[in-house]
């Protein structure tokens, strides 16, 4: 059911022209409105700051793997950058009264699956994989916290702000495949293949009950479960529809085509 979905939504988002940035919130809030679905703060935060840790945990991982010294010195620097960013959500964390591993314990286990699932053969796959996965989760989670309040909105906006991995990523991975059409084609497929599992991702972070209006206390057979995660899934879709547009523009700013 969830591939049917998945392949639903690609065909629905070729038809799809996304505006820039700055208006990207407003055109979705007016499709779906995410604010009754944000999780609260800490589950949140928790989550993101999970993947801000991971991020870090991944690009350092691959220095020893670089291409050349430029390449190393580069990554280097944003991959502190990353590690700034989970700083940055601990901090909002601690100053909401959590321990940022507490916050993160629960969505180990899950986003360790997820990143087992999506591991690059080589240094140019786990660019380009951070590149687009994480681009397409720190818009989602941009766009998730307007359930949040106004304070803690602007303070995750300031936190995913650094651009510095996304640069550097868009640059090396242009040069390269200028170098290599075998390289531009692994990696297009590579782009491809990465997009249903980081819809997984985006979906998990959601509670297909409260998406359902069903209570969560609720008993449910397994056919009424299934009515559930379909409704979950049908009010999703203008949303995931334009995530997987921001993916094309993504491939489409390194030539390629999604």
């Amino acid at each position: 059911m969830v591939f049917e979905w998945l392949k639903k939504l690609r065909a629905v988002a070729r038809r799809i022209a996304l505006p820039i940035r700055e208006e990207r919130a407003p055109r979705n809030m007016g499709k779906i409105d995410l604010r009754p679905y944000t999780p609260e703060p800490k589950i949140f935060l928790g989550q993101l700051a999970y993947l801000k840790l991971t991020q870090f945990e991944i690009l350092t991982d691959e220095l020893k793997f670089s291409p050349n010294t430029h390449y190393k010195a580069e990554l280097s620097e944003a991959a502190a950058k990353s590690f700034e960013k989970y700083r940055a959500i601990a901090s909002i964390l601690a100053g909401l009264g959590f321990e940022a591993t507490d916050a993160m314990e629960p969505f180990t286990e899950r986003i360790g699956n997820f990143h087992s699932r999506t591991t690059g053969m080589d240094w140019y796959e786990t660019v380009i994989k951070v590149y687009l996965v994480y681009g397409l989760l720190d818009d989602f989670y941009r766009r998730l916290a307007v359930g949040l309040t106004p304070t803690l909105r602007d303070q995750v906006e300031d936190a995913l702000a650094d651009d510095t991995f996304e640069q550097f990523a868009k640059r090396v991975l242009v040069e390269s495949m200028a170098e290599s059409e075998q390289l531009k084609s692994r990696l297009a497929l590579w782009g491809r293949r990465l997009m249903g599992d980081v819809l997984l991702e985006l979906r998990a972070a959601f509670d297909n009950r409260k998406l359902a209006g069903v209570s969560k206390g609720s008993k449910l057979t397994i056919e009424q479960e299934r009515e559930v995660n379909l409704a979950a899934y049908t009010k999703l879709e203008p949303l995931v529809g334009d995530m997987i547009a921001v993916h094309s523009l993504r491939m489409d700013a390194l030539g390629l085509s999604a």
